[in-house]
């Protein structure tokens, strides 16, 4: 038996825990709408990552990849934040899986689970 990972293992409780939240059970009428969440850290810009935007989450260390709110990489919201800044951002959560590089297209990034926001709503904190 392989051995697991204490980072493996949080991974995967945060991963849970954020299949759990966006979680629901399918309706006769119909999709409910989707459930906006908050998040609250100091919002940062990379150029050449997967996403261009994310959170660092206060007190955990955690990033949060974020998009915009119809999932483009660009967001008008985002974009009009001065830097740096401490952000509390409403959206709708999800996760993603990147399977890395391929010999024919190498990545620079490993095979790994990505957890996002689609951001709905953008409040500068002080």
């Amino acid at each position: 038996m392989k051995k697991v990972s204490r980072r493996f293992a949080m991974r995967a409780t945060v991963a849970g825990a954020v299949a759990a939240a966006l979680g629901g059970t399918a309706r006769a009428d119909g999709p409910a709408a989707p459930k906006l969440l908050t998040l609250e850290g100091e919002l940062k810009v990379h150029p050449k990552y997967l996403y261009r935007y994310f959170l660092t989450v206060l007190g955990t260390g955690q990033t949060c990849g974020l998009y915009g709110a119809d999932h483009g990489r660009e967001s008008g919201l985002l974009a009009g934040v001065q830097l740096p800044a401490r952000v509390r951002v409403r959206g709708v959560l999800g996760t993603e899986h990147h399977p890395g590089g391929t010999k024919e297209n190498p990545s620079p990034f490993p095979a790994a689970w990505l957890i996002y926001m689609d951001v709905h709503e953008v409040e500068t904190l002080r």
